[in-house]
């Protein structure tokens, strides 16, 4: 009868076993830091600052449905539900809409979404944008991108119309408007400490 030894396991092959078995397991961010962990952001990254643009989207309100006529996802969608669209520089059209606030006594046409809004802008390398919108009081202006018809009231339509923009968050001239001042906090905060961000299995690269 014939007994056959075992062969005893390499080195090698442990460490090779044991790498499996952690990367089955895997880590969370509160427990290691460094590349195995998801940071708060892409933008992190150095690279990335410098070679794409970056829009936030920081208000609930707003909802981005198109770049460049294509369909829009989020890069990267923050813990704080701050929408990260990442660019690369140059030129690009964005059409968005917003779910108008006014209260349905009001006999408010459309007022779960309004008109959508486009947007032509210029986005440079490095630089760190928030789309805001407004309403204006007046006759709608023609021919503008940015520009859209506001929901009108039933019984006395008023003259309003929305803008939409993209303010570079750098502006200082713009640092008094809430998604601006909204938009220094996050940055701060990505820039910060390591975290969680969560996006769409395929991050969009518009």
């Amino acid at each position: 009868m014939c007994v056959q030894a075992r062969r005893p396991i390499k080195p090698f092959l442990l460490i090779v076993l044991l790498l499996v078995a952690c990367g089955t397991v895997g880590c969370r961010c509160s427990d290691c830091e460094g590349a195995r962990c998801v940071p708060r952001s892409p933008w992190q990254s150095p690279t990335i600052q410098v070679t794409r643009s970056l829009l936030l989207v920081n208000r609930d309100e707003l909802r981005i449905l198109y770049i460049d006529g294509h369909d829009a996802s989020p890069t990267c969608v923050s813990v704080q539900g701050v929408q990260e669209y990442h660019l690369l520089p140059g030129w690009h059209t964005l059409t968005a809409v917003f779910r108008y606030p006014a209260p349905p006594s009001e006999g408010v046409l459309a007022d779960v979404n309004g008109q959508p809004l486009t947007l032509e802008h210029e986005f440079l390398a490095g630089h760190e944008y928030v789309a805001v919108y407004r309403e204006h009081e007046g006759p709608t202006p023609q021919a503008e991108f940015g520009v859209a018809d506001a929901a009108t009231n039933v019984l006395n339509p008023p003259q309003l119309y929305w803008t939409l923009d993209a303010v570079d968050v750098a502006d200082a001239s713009m640092s008094l408007e809430p998604e601006v001042a909204d938009a220094q906090s996050y940055l701060s905060w990505v820039k910060d400490t390591p975290g969680v961000a969560k996006g769409p299995e395929d991050s969009s690269l518009y």
